[in-house]
């Protein structure tokens, strides 16, 4: 227990970490970072669901081919097999076509789209299942029509493929919703408020995941971290690859692998950093050498952050819509404005987390893992000092910043409220140095539409 606290204490005493209130996570069953490798491996992947639609149309097209040849059903003169077979060539190379147009036109949209908001949104559109799905039935529908052509009139009396007919007829009016569906979630996730509100759902998410400790077991935390020495690590394991990003991290599984080696871990890195090559991942603490090996396995690196286990990267979104908002060659201060809002409500949520240095705990209350995670002051300098800096000249962004901040002060507990006032100091110079004296005034009037229903001292 001396060598874990002391391997704690570490950490808490390096120079720059500021004092802490911890985020607890006692071990639970494992979370295999391989499992999360295939997962997001097959989520953002292209080819899983039209693959799985491909093998579904074929065994339709063969299975309907052989029930009709083995029960034909009589329709009488209506249809012959001659023209069976024309309406099942023209589906076919007509939905080839329709497939190939649809494709580019949807990933025009998702291009103008990304280019207009962030290019750190692009991975974020690519995880909207409606385009695998529209796109797997049009290659299906298809390959059914290719197939049912091929089928259509093989033995030597001409059968009528009339289920043929009839599941082509199902698969055409199918298409035809999932294009309109297409296109309607296309043009949905092209209005930012629609992109800003579910990025402010998913961070909740993260944030509960992220910091799940309760209050009581983040004061014992910060009690034991107050209370060791500082002591050197006895291994460091580093990045034997290229440089990347910390994606994630198996939290249960490192903490698993500490107390099997009576050690402590821990993460030289945040969720969201870039690890260079060659930089340490990780530090061990206690008498024991643990598999470099093992470590590694439970770290995710990857080419770009996610949203998964990083609870400020859906605030880096949404600021690098606001910030490409107020640039010059766009000059949009009210989708700035949509932005803050989406930025108050997830800044409200995340002051009731116990936020700072993650710890996970084993069954005996024993520290296995230590993880730098953002701190409030983090959080509240990621959300508003950029928008601050280029949109204090702005009317609108300036009035919505102090009606944020008013708001803000009054509602967080009395612990988060620094940060927020010297938020508000800072606001005051840029608008001091932005406008002149005479207009001062009317850009620091706190107003939650930017322009619309602002706050006065005095009713008129």
């Amino acid at each position: 227990m001396a060598q874990v606290d002391a391997a704690v204490g570490s950490f808490a005493g390096r120079e720059g970490v500021r004092p802490w209130v911890a985020t607890v996570t006692r071990v639970q069953r494992p979370t295999r970072v391989r499992w999360h490798r295939l997962v997001a491996s097959l989520r953002d992947s292209y080819w899983l669901v039209p693959a799985i639609y491909v093998v579904l149309a074929l065994a339709l097209a063969f299975g309907l081919a052989r029930w009709d040849d083995s029960d034909p059903i009589d329709l009488g003169s209506s249809f012959s097999a001659s023209s069976a077979s024309a309406a099942l060539s023209a589906l076919g190379s007509g939905m080839l076509a329709f497939t190939g147009f649809v494709t580019s036109i949807v990933l025009m949209v998702i291009q103008f789209g990304t280019s207009e908001f962030s290019p750190r949104l692009l991975r974020w559109f690519r995880r909207d299942n409606t385009l695998k799905f529209a796109l797997s039935t049009f290659i299906a529908t298809f390959l059914f029509a290719l197939v049912a052509t091929a089928q259509v009139g093989r033995g030597a009396d001409a059968v009528v493929p009339t289920r043929l007919l009839v599941a082509a007829l199902v698969l055409t009016l199918l298409s035809i919703a999932m294009f309109l569906v297409l296109i309607d979630r296309t043009a949905n996730q092209l209005r930012v408020a629609n992109v800003a509100q579910r990025l402010d759902i998913a961070a909740r998410k993260v944030f509960d995941s992220v910091y799940p400790a309760s209050a009581t077991e983040a004061a014992a935390a910060a009690e034991t971290a107050r209370s060791i020495s500082d002591r050197p690590p006895a291994q460091t394991v580093g990045n034997d690859g290229v440089g990347a990003v910390f994606v994630t991290l198996d939290r249960p599984g490192l903490a698993r692998i500490a107390k099997n080696h009576d050690a402590v871990i821990e993460l030289v890195h945040a969720v969201g950093d870039h690890v260079p090559a060659g930089g340490a991942l990780a530090r061990v603490y206690g008498d024991h050498a643990v598999p470099e090996r093992r470590i590694r396995q439970a770290l995710v690196l990857g080419d770009e952050r996610t949203i998964d286990d990083d609870p400020a990267f859906a605030i880096r979104m949404i600021v690098d819509i606001a910030i490409k908002a107020l640039s010059p060659a766009v000059n949009d201060p009210t989708t700035a404005v949509q932005c803050l809002h989406r930025i108050e409500d997830l800044l409200r949520y995340a002051a009731s987390k116990h936020l700072s240095i993650g710890v996970v705990v084993d069954d005996e209350g024993m520290t296995r893992l230590v993880y730098p995670t953002p701190t409030w002051d983090d959080l509240v300098e990621l959300a508003l000092t950029e928008i601050r800096a280029f949109g204090a000249g702005q009317y609108q962004i300036a009035r919505r910043l102090h009606a944020l901040l008013d708001g803000l002060i009054a509602d967080v507990p009395e612990r988060r409220r620094p940060a927020l006032v010297a938020q508000q100091a800072l606001l005051e110079d840029e608008v001091t140095s932005a406008f002149p004296e005479s207009q001062r005034a009317a850009a620091l009037v706190p107003d939650p539409q930017g322009l619309g229903m602002p706050r006065r001292s005095t009713p008129d």
